[in-house]
């Protein structure tokens, strides 16, 4: 009886954990097979957000990607005859890196910076899952959105203002990242 009863509770508290853990499908590792440069932007993503450029045309990618983060960097580049700021988010998965772009300043690029930010280096250390949708904004305009989850499903997230500041926020973000990476902070 007492065994049966042991083998219950263990089974129960088996249950209770599966019951807790949020429900979320497993994603392949990448956008299977696509190591390039991943652009996102609502309208030339055809309205799911990320694009690839192949001889000038876009062409679009799933909504989800699963990889490591392996590197963030704000390069300065040309687009449409204007030196821009531009924010590169590095993710590994499938023996490839992926680059993806977006604007500094858009709620794409704040979401994971802010969420980057907050996670630990040891969340960041396992592969995270993003997954674009579009966000309606209060001003009746739509947005690229991310939603990020870490390897056991759980949403990355934090609430930000455009009057945070930003300069701390992306320190802390490219610190967790390095040191997610084996680097020292």
């Amino acid at each position: 009886m007492i065994q049966t009863t042991q083998t219950m509770i263990a089974l129960l508290e088996r249950i209770a954990i599966a019951l807790e853990t949020p429900a979320q499908p497993p994603a392949p590792e990448g956008f299977c097979g696509y190591g390039q440069k991943v652009y996102c932007n609502l309208t030339k993503g055809n309205g799911e957000g990320w694009y690839v450029l192949e001889d000038g045309n876009a062409f679009t990618q799933p909504p989800i990607f699963r990889g490591r983060v392996v590197g963030l960097r704000f390069p300065t580049v040309e687009r449409r005859g204007k030196e821009v700021v531009k924010f590169h988010l590095f993710m590994r998965a499938g023996g490839e890196t992926t680059t993806f772009e977006a604007g500094r300043d858009c709620f794409f690029s704040k979401t994971v910076l802010a969420a980057l930010a907050l996670a630990s280096p040891e969340v960041l250390s396992r592969p995270l899952q993003l997954a674009t949708y579009v966000k309606a904004l209060r001003t009746g305009d739509r947005t690229l959105a991310v939603a990020l989850r870490d390897s056991a499903g759980n949403k990355l997230s934090c609430d930000w203002t455009n009057d945070d500041d930003w300069q701390a926020i992306v320190g802390l973000a490219l610190e967790n990242v390095q040191v997610a990476m084996g680097g020292s902070s």
